[in-house]
């Protein structure tokens, strides 16, 4: 009992090795155990079993990203709803964060062209082709659905599910363990490059690394993490949507003037709408 108390308490005082500790958790246990069980029951990945891979992918999240984080939480020194920020967002926020998550994900299509464009992966090495060739084969047997009601299921399996478990985790648990350790600002930065370190894609590190700091932001300045849920869900759904709709997941950009104006309006939203989440903070923090 004095053993348990003792390393409860080491933890706690210790919010940089509880956040290392339960990152290095859920990666062994997603990355290993949940993508070994899967190929394990399934194989590699086609069209044929692709329902069984959405199925174990949303079991993975819950069972080695949700459980998991939910367990290292108790033992921080405080409670469920100040660890993750369990307070309910007004609706000028829900609408303010919808438009900025898109004209930000619409910036980020914008940057991924401009950086194949720049730097061609299949020029660049043999390996990083093939590399993105099996990730991109490996997505768009996820994501792709041929009705409604498998797009449903899509949504659940690749929106809704991550939006859930991915920000307990890092919205919740890891940044509020940084933000004690330094300051709430270095917090979600720094939460939102290891945000992005997580997913393990080097071709959207950048607009990982954007999305994830925005998301922190979000909770940073609300004090709710229903907002980054919000965010991530909307993000993630967009795409999966504008894939099935279209069969692409980026924007198709015709022209260098196109280009521009796309690039313009989105930062001029997006701008727009920190600057309203800041003065909506303001007004909340004088009331």
């Amino acid at each position: 009992m004095e053993e348990n108390t003792e390393r409860r308490n080491s933890l706690r005082s210790s919010p940089i090795t509880m956040t290392f500790i339960a990152l290095g958790t859920v990666f062994v246990l997603y990355q290993f155990f949940g993508s070994g069980l899967t190929f394990l029951l399934f194989g590699g990945l086609n069209e044929r079993n692709a329902q069984g891979f959405r199925l174990m992918t949303m079991l993975s999240q819950f069972l080695f990203i949700f459980v998991p984080t939910l367990f290292f939480a108790r033992w921080q020194e405080v409670g469920f709803k100040e660890i993750f920020k369990l307070k309910a967002p007004n609706l000028l926020e829900t609408l303010i964060v919808i438009v900025g998550t898109l004209s930000l994900q619409s910036i980020a299509q914008i940057y991924l062209y401009i950086q194949e464009s720049i730097i061609p992966i299949d020029k660049l090495s043999p390996i990083f082709e093939t590399l993105r060739k099996m990730m991109e084969r490996t997505y768009s047997i996820l994501i792709s659905a041929k009705s409604p009601l498998e797009f449903a299921y899509v949504a659940l399996v690749v929106a809704l599910t991550p939006a859930i478990c991915e920000e307990f985790l890092f919205r919740g648990l890891v940044q509020y363990n940084l933000s004690k350790a330094t300051n709430h600002k270095l917090g979600f930065i720094i939460t939102g490059v290891i945000f992005a370190m997580y997913h393990a894609n080097p071709f959207s590190f950048i607009p990982l690394i954007a999305l994830g700091i925005y998301f922190g932001y979000l909770v940073y300045k609300s004090g709710s993490i229903f907002l980054a849920m919000l965010a991530h869900f909307v993000n993630n759904f967009t795409a999966a949507y504008s894939y099935f709709k279209f069969g692409r997941e980026g924007l198709v950009l015709t022209s260098g003037s196109m280009l521009f104006m796309t690039a313009f309006f989105s930062m001029a939203i997006f701008i727009a709408s920190i600057y309203a989440l800041e003065i909506l903070n303001q007004n909340k923090t004088q009331s």
